[in-house]
């Protein structure tokens, strides 16, 4: 196996796996066809999304979750790009959560292995913010990029009126791909399936288990593809 080691904090070998959950069925997005099948240009979106990870050198395997109905599907197009470092497709949950959990058990990663969890449908990431991303995990254990919010942020009542403003400064949003070591982010998983805790991301379920998550600057390109608006700027890209 053609491994890429780093020792920016520790010394011990590890491997890299990226976990892609898509097996999301596009309903805000207004498609029959689930957005991450949907192409551009030739090229479906989580082919875009996939050959970032395949060409990203400090990648070992690559694991994707999807539908069942999607199997073929997703089989052919890792074919027709040989993507080599997609080494597994399972079975997708009815939620994120559910889904990253099935990847994470058939993993057959070691504990101090770093996992990235990566959306499907952002496939505008690049080799560097992936790299940044694993040196962040393997010396903070848990790292995710994020940015800082420009627009001012109220908090409405149910009524629909301004309740107060909230200050920015110690606001963000997150983005993927998302970085833990894997003893850590399996460990979360299993306290929040006990305690019947389903987060929106990963960063919340090892929140949610009591471990911090260090932050590190996102890219403001590296956006989610959720409504068309979105999908047509894969045409200027």
């Amino acid at each position: 196996m053609n491994n890429q080691f780093f020792s920016f904090h520790y010394s011990q070998l590890m491997k890299v796996v990226a976990i892609i959950p898509a097996a999301g069925m596009g309903k805000r997005f207004g498609s029959k066809t689930p957005k991450q099948f949907l192409k551009e240009s030739g090229r479906e979106v989580i082919a875009q999304t996939l050959e970032k990870f395949n060409s990203c050198r400090a990648v070992d395997e690559i694991i994707v979750a999807t539908m069942p109905e999607h199997f073929v599907r997703l089989s052919m197009i890792v074919r027709k790009n040989n993507f080599r470092k997609v080494t597994t497709i399972v079975e997708g949950g009815k939620t994120r959560h559910d889904s990253v959990h099935n990847a994470l058990m058939i993993s057959g990663c070691s504990k101090n292995d770093i996992v990235l969890v990566h959306d499907s449908v952002r496939p505008f990431v690049t080799s560097k913010l992936i790299i940044e991303t694993i040196h962040h995990a393997q010396k903070f254990t848990c790292a995710i990029p994020v940015l800082p919010i420009s627009e001012t942020v109220k908090k409405i009542s149910k009524n629909d009126y301004v309740e107060n403003t909230i200050d920015r400064s110690t606001l963000a949003t997150a983005q993927t791909p998302q970085g833990f070591r894997f003893g850590v982010l399996q460990s979360s998983f299993q306290f929040a399936k006990q305690k019947r805790f389903n987060g929106t991301d990963e960063s919340s379920i090892v929140e949610f288990a009591g471990h911090k998550v260090k932050t590190f600057p996102g890219e403001p390109g590296n956006i989610k593809i959720t409504i068309k608006d979105d999908f047509k700027k894969l045409k200027t890209k």
